[in-house]
């Protein structure tokens, strides 16, 4: 038999599909394979996500709704401008969501205070919560020092130096109520009784002062109490408030806080809410308040103004009489006084617009094109009331001052007791519309989702896991990589089986005293099926071979040639052929022990001359099979091989059966496997799947052709079933020892 070139070998890669590929089927059959690691994974990950949902603190969320109404003004258009914008909803969020309003709550709920018990590791706080019966909870595993469910502290004060602020502190609980304070390094710092202040004495590293009003726990129950920076707080409560506009332009907003204290977030929530409605009433009445306080700088000299010019009239008249004025004149005069007062009621609120907005802003740029289109009319009507006669002039000059001092300290008069019946009464534009509540349930943690996500995880690790396994394997796992890169041909495929051993001596080969073959115990398993594929090619092969004795070796141990070599001999003597199985390793085969025979005499003997060939082969009853064992190990079995003796019981061996098939050492521990292969007419080479590397199999080729030795075929060996690309049911293999 010839053996094929490596440079004429196919490149399968190039006539299939290409290598990089994806071939489904292959990752099916890689998942199938590590089936047992990816469900370990997932069940990891499921009791991970199980031990977290026990363990984490149940986080409940409130909210409340706030609306934001539209004000509408009763005080003409100066109120408008100095209403104007502030029920907009995203001034309202930055309101809301302000350092200035939350530093209030913090202040009012003293949530910088923290007072919390000391639980037990990791699963501590579950078994407090579980406790719901009055009392305080038994201590479990005679850890006293942790809290195990129904104690109460309730800390009313706690004043730190700088240093000491965000230090958690040690409170120790004693008999009825009393305590001690321990700082960093279990530094005692005081001791008190709940509801009495306690200071640190005289001499005491730090200044510390606490007042604790409710004290209930066990003697020797710790707590951790922390006076924590107020801005810290207010920042976190910045973070964990939500604030949203329910809709455009509806000016409802939502407001959500969650946490791990109902009453505490519900609390937080009202607080947060009270204060802001209030803040906007009294934003809107110092808005008033500045508006009169600016009204009451202005009328005093107005009223000057006035009594200047009702004085300057009574003298012109007093001098000159009074003049009648012709009509002409008189609406000269009417127009002259409206022009004065809108002029001057414009440049009030132009100077009361300034003190709230630069002078780019939008209003005033308004107010001054206002003014000068007014002032422009008046330089027009004075010009006119000139040419009047010079009674007449004087006269309504002076009647026209009178008229708009009076009119205008009138007005502003009017405005200032208007704005101090809004001060009284002011009503803020926001209020709320619900009140806080508390989800009665955890929104976190989602136990649902909690379990999605580890089963997710878990899959995703177990495939990761799988692959890079398979990624980091370094031995052969497919046969035509083998095709392509040796140019040998892969006569089978046998995939992996077991079957233990008391099962296997169960049958009625136990009763002739042979241990089991698995093609006499399972004939129509698939690894049977196989081994029937390799006969149907062996005897092919075997017509073109210039003899019919068939050479099995491999590249190292445990790789299964001698359990390829028993099956494979009980298959062709199934079919009518003489076989003769010849145990050739002479350094420590075991085929006699499936005949339940001795390691007496055999190959060793007969090649040394103490014993005849008919005197130590072993006839299976039944079958046309023989057998002939290794015998005693001797010291020198390269010799025996390489003797003139040996090829001439081959010769003899050949002419008294049709097939003799010799079982030998590893080619790549010993060179036995080469010297036992020239005489044979066929070499099969058996490589175990995801065992050898391909120089490792490369390299065992590579010594049986240097040693002139033509390798007709690979089988390739224990291929997992998920590997055989299809579901294969009642697989065994044959439990040989490692040293075959």
């Amino acid at each position: 038999m010839t053996r094929p070139s490596r440079r004429n070998a196919p490149a399968r890669s190039g006539q299939g599909a290409p290598a990089d590929e994806l071939d489904l089927g292959r990752h099916l059959a890689i998942l199938l394979e590590y089936r047992v690691s990816i469900l370990v994974t997932v069940l990891l990950s499921l009791g991970v996500g199980a031990v977290y949902m026990a363990s984490a603190t149940p986080v409940y969320r409130a909210n409340a709704v706030l609306q934001l109404e539209e004000k509408v003004s009763r005080l003409g258009e100066l109120d408008e401008l100095l209403s104007g914008g502030s029920g907009q909803a995203s001034t309202e969020i930055e309101i809301l969501s302000s350092r200035a309003l939350l530093g209030r709550v913090v202040d009012e709920l003293r949530l910088d205070v923290v007072a919390s018990p000391r639980y037990f590791p990791l699963l501590g706080a579950a078994l407090a919560r579980e406790h719901k019966g009055p009392g305080l909870a038994r201590p479990r595993w005679y850890l006293d020092p942790f809290a195990w469910g129904g104690e109460r502290l309730r800390v009313e004060r706690v004043r730190v130096p700088p240093e000491l602020e965000d230090v958690p502190l040690t409170l120790v609980a004693g008999e009825a109520g009393a305590y001690s304070l321990l700082g960093p390094g279990s530094t005692p710092l005081l001791s008190g009784r709940a509801g009495t202040p306690a200071v640190a004495p005289p001499g005491s590293p730090w200044q510390v002062e606490l007042l604790v009003s409710e004290l209930d726990a066990r003697p020797g129950t710790e707590f951790q109490v922390t006076r924590r920076s107020r801005l810290e707080v207010v920042e976190e409560l910045q973070r964990s408030l939500r604030l949203s506009e329910k809709g455009v332009n509806t000016g409802v907003l939502t407001v959500a806080l969650e946490g791990a204290d109902p009453a505490e977030i519900s609390a937080t929530l009202r607080s947060i809410a009270s204060h802001y409605v209030r803040q906007n009433v009294e934003r809107r009445s110092e808005e008033a308040e500045r508006t009169l306080v600016f009204l009451d700088t202005q009328l005093p000299g107005l009223r000057e103004e006035l009594e200047r010019a009702e004085a300057a009239l009574s003298a012109h008249r007093a001098g000159k009489g009074i003049v009648d004025l012709g009509m002409e004149t008189q609406a000269l005069l009417d127009r002259s006084v409206d022009l004065e007062k809108s002029i001057s009621e414009l440049s009030l609120q132009r100077s009361e617009l300034r003190q709230r907005f630069t002078g780019k802003h939008p209003m005033l740029t308004t107010m001054k094109r206002k003014l000068a289109r007014l002032r422009s009319d008046r330089s027009a009507l004075t010009a006119r009331l000139k040419g009047l006669p010079s009674a007449e002039l004087k006269s309504a000059q002076l009647m026209r001052d009178v008229k708009v001092a009076n009119e205008l300290y009138l007005q502003l008069n009017n405005k200032a007791q208007e704005y101090r019946v809004l001060k009284s009464s002011i009503v803020g534009n926001a209020r709320v519309l619900d009140e806080p509540v508390v989800t009665r349930t955890p929104v976190r943690p989602n136990n649902p989702g909690v379990l999605a996500v580890s089963l997710v995880l878990g899959l995703t690790l177990g495939i990761a896991h799988a692959f890079t396994r398979q990624a980091l394997r370094k031995g052969v796992s497919d046969p035509s990589a083998l095709e392509a890169e040796l140019g040998i041909p892969v006569h089978a495929t046998i995939p992996l089986g077991a079957v233990s051993s008391r099962r296997a001596r169960g049958g009625r080969a136990s009763e002739r005293g042979l241990l089991p073959i698995l093609a006499e115990l399972h004939p129509s398993a698939s690894v049977t099926e196989s081994l029937r594929g390799l006969r149907t090619r062996l005897l092919l092969a075997l017509k073109d071979s210039p003899n019919n004795v068939m050479a099995i070796t491999g590249p190292s141990p445990g790789v299964g040639k001698s359990f390829v070599s028993i099956n494979l001999a009980w298959l062709m003597a199934d079919c009518g052929k003489r076989v003769l199985l010849v145990d050739a390793n002479l350094r420590g085969g075991w085929l006699h022990q499936c005949f339940q025979a001795e390691r007496t005499l055999g190959l060793s003997e007969v090649l040394e001359g103490t014993v005849e060939l008919e005197q130590v082969i072993l006839r299976v009853p039944g079958q046309n099979l023989s057998f002939l064992s290794a015998g005693a190990l001797p010291p020198n079995p390269a010799e025996l091989l390489l003797s003139d003796r040996f090829q001439a019981l081959v010769t003899r061996m050949s002419a008294g059966y049709d097939l003799v098939i010799l079982d030998t050492p590893p080619i790549l521990a010993v060179t036995d496997a080469a010297i036992v292969g020239r005489h044979a007419g066929v070499n099969l080479v058996v490589v175990r799947a995801d065992t050898h590397p391909m120089g490792e199999v490369a390299a065992a080729m590579s010594r049986l052709e240097q040693n002139g030795v033509q390798v007709g075929g690979i089988i390739f060996n224990g291929v997992s079933r998920s590997r055989m690309g299809r579901a294969v049911s009642g697989i065994y293999q044959y439990e040989y020892p490692s040293g075959s």
